[in-house]
């Protein structure tokens, strides 16, 4: 799987453009004679996997912006997305993702198509095949609930226009979500071979969530049981072991705490500078033009003030999440030794003091300790309160990076020519759905005992000692909520996470400095609800009859 390429992503964008185009067969082979072969077939699986790339490899603006953890950069894009109080049903980046989870359902219900044909090839792994796809289109119905509710279920390959597919209501689409994945776990391997295909642990992992998530949305007790035993079945006794920098290193991609990545590799892309994902580019300020010799940040997502405040003094997840010094070339911090970074030029500094604030002296001293290397940089110092934090917004490198993402492998100028996978579930979340279970059934200490595991993994604590312990009183959703916001800054779970908790408003208008000056009303649609749910597209309620638009949100807009 890491060496996946796009082999049928040009052939499905042609096959939607078949009336334009006079088809010359000259190979004289017909679709079902191709994928009736073993290798025909697989090209089809292929296609699915490769559809997770489209989805995860551009800005992921519905499953991050707006929450807590992120701000409207100085590009100030977005608004609908960042604050809502303009989403509609027009918004780009809501249509997007809607139309690319129903691509890949449409890709999946292809190859389970002519699986249903059955194509020649051994007999076993047809069947772990179509069980991976039965997934993979589980999994993109289970991405459209979790953002528009109840959506219109998609389980036959269409190859014909379909103007009146119903939607379905919110059970129903958990149900079909629900059935797909647990009817299809005894036909997977315990692990897969590669790493990267769906295996049982995949499919455990997402049925914990998708439970979860119903626990909350149908107020179902017995869900989060449900939830609780399928996370409990894929953590299988299985530690928090790696350190949280080794975790991240891009020498240690699918690693053993890896469950399910969007698998990517320089050599599957077809342009190395413009075909990989953006994840890396994501996440902090501008550092220049290529003339600097520093990545290409994107700058739509700045970490708040507050997601920096949550860490403790002692908690090493802070420098191995952050790149806290930008030397002369960003890169030079994988490329080089300790002893040669201290002896590089650092073009930015991000210090932060917990007792009180960085001062004009303490940048004095620290200048002095090493003046060839020190004389030239840039300081910004974390700030004691937010308003300060915001001042300088509009510069370049004004706030720490995150570097968890970096791909050093592939340095050109580009902000999406990054070859690393994108981590869509690992351990530690694993972890947090099942104390979030716990929480549910009102078992704290056992939803505490499953945050500090993951709170204490090797390393981190700077002091060699163990972060301190959650106690069974402190182990309420909130704080579980904020241990997440630290442990996986960057991932794409965020707005998900607090919408399913029904935390998204009170911790936006709380923590984000974007929505905290228009308050909860900037949530509230036209027709008085709360916009909870992003809007179901416009284009798609013109094209399709059976869909109804979501409470906050005029079928107009």
């Amino acid at each position: 799987m890491k060496k996946l390429i796009y082999l049928l992503s040009l052939t499905f964008v042609l096959s939607a453009c078949s009336d334009f185009l006079n088809e010359d067969n000259k190979g004289g082979i017909t679709s079902d004679e191709f994928y009736s072969t073993a290798d025909g077939f697989e090209t089809l699986v292929t296609a699915t996997y490769s559809s997770l790339r489209t989805m995860f490899g551009s800005q992921p603006w519905l499953l991050v912006a707006g929450t807590d953890m992120y701000q409207i950069s100085r590009r100030d894009d977005n608004h609908g997305i960042q604050r809502y109080d303009v989403l509609e049903a027009n918004n780009g980046s809501v249509r997007d993702f809607y139309q690319l989870a129903y691509a890949g359902i449409q890709v999946a219900n292809t190859g389970l198509f002519y699986a249903d044909k059955g194509p020649d090839m051994n007999a076993a792994t047809l069947r772990t095949r179509q069980a991976e796809l039965r997934f993979l289109r589980a999994f993109y119905h289970f991405l459209l609930l979790e953002q528009f509710g109840g959506v219109a279920i998609n389980d036959v390959m269409t190859d014909a226009p379909r103007v009146n597919m119903p939607r379905a209501s919110l059970s129903d689409t958990y149900n079909f979500i629900i059935a797909e994945m647990e009817a299809i776990i005894n036909d997977l391997p315990a692990t897969a071979n590669p790493k990267g295909r769906v295996d049982q642990r995949v499919v455990r992992h997402y049925l914990a969530k998708v439970y979860l998530t119903r626990a909350y949305d149908l107020n179902s007790q017995a869900d989060f049981t449900k939830a609780k035993d399928y996370a409990e079945a894929a953590i299988a006794s299985q530690a928090i072991s790696i350190p949280f920098e080794t975790l991240w290193s891009p020498a240690n991609q699918n690693n053993e705490e890896v469950i399910f990545a969007v698998q990517y590799h320089l050599n599957s892309m077809p342009n190395p500078e413009t075909s990989g994902n953006m994840q890396q580019a994501l996440f902090g300020p501008y550092l220049g033009g290529p003339e600097r010799g520093h990545k290409y940040s994107d700058t739509n997502f700045f970490p708040t003030w507050y997601l920096h405040s949550l860490f403790e003094e002692d908690d090493a997840r802070y420098d191995a999440t952050f790149m806290r010094k930008v030397y002369q070339r960003y890169f030079y911090y994988y490329e080089r030794t300790a002893d040669q970074l201290a002896n590089t030029p650092i073009d930015w500094y991000y210090p932060r003091k917990w007792n009180g604030a960085w001062t004009e002296t303490d940048t004095e001293a620290w200048r002095n300790e090493d003046p060839a290397n020190r004389a030239n940089t840039t300081i910004y110092p974390f700030p004691v309160n937010e308003s300060d934090w915001m001042t300088p917004i509009n510069f370049d490198g004004a706030y720490p990076i995150i570097k968890k993402f970096d791909d050093p492998s592939n340095q050109r100028w580009s902000t999406s020519s990054s070859s690393r996978d994108i981590v869509l579930a690992r351990l530690a979340e694993t972890y947090f759905i099942a104390a979030e279970a716990y929480l549910g059934l009102s078992q704290p200490q056992q939803a505490a005992d499953k945050i500090n595991a993951v709170r204490n993994r090797p390393g981190n604590s700077k002091s060699g000692g163990s972060l301190a312990e959650i106690t069974s009183a402190e182990m309420t959703l909130n704080r579980l909520l904020q241990e997440s916001a630290k442990e996986f800054a960057g991932e794409y779970l965020r707005w998900p996470e607090l919408r399913r908790t029904k935390k998204l408003i009170e911790l936006c208008v709380a923590h984000n400095p974007n929505i905290r000056p228009i308050g909860e009303s900037a949530f509230r649609g036209l027709d008085g609800q709360n916009k909870v749910y992003r809007p179901i597209p416009e284009d798609a309620i013109i094209l399709n009859q059976g869909l109804t638009q979501n409470p906050g949100y005029s079928s107009g807009n």
